[in-house]
């Protein structure tokens, strides 16, 4: 199986530099692929981006995604008042 990727564009060029958004950010992609049993991707984190990456299906990596930006873009804009990827 070849690796997927799936790729979070932040709302702000330098909205995932602060290294505390980038830490749960993280943390929210490992711990979503261990509740569901599943393998955790490569998560690589950038200042305008986060990519998600493994050698798992496309569907499987969209899914952990998905809820990455659902918990954490609420976490952000409970905490900060604003959105933290695009398209929120």
């Amino acid at each position: 199986m070849n690796p997927a990727l799936v790729t979070l564009h932040a709302s702000s060029p330098r909205a995932l530099a602060d290294a505390a958004v980038a830490a749960l950010v993280r943390a929210c992609a490992e711990e979503t692929a261990e509740v569901h049993g599943v393998e955790t991707p490569e998560v690589r984190i950038f200042d305008d981006r986060v990519e998600l990456a493994g050698a798992v299906p496309q569907h499987v990596l969209v899914a952990i995604a998905a809820e990455v930006r659902r918990a954490t873009g609420r976490w952000h804009a409970a905490k900060y008042g604003a959105p933290l990827w695009q398209g929120q």
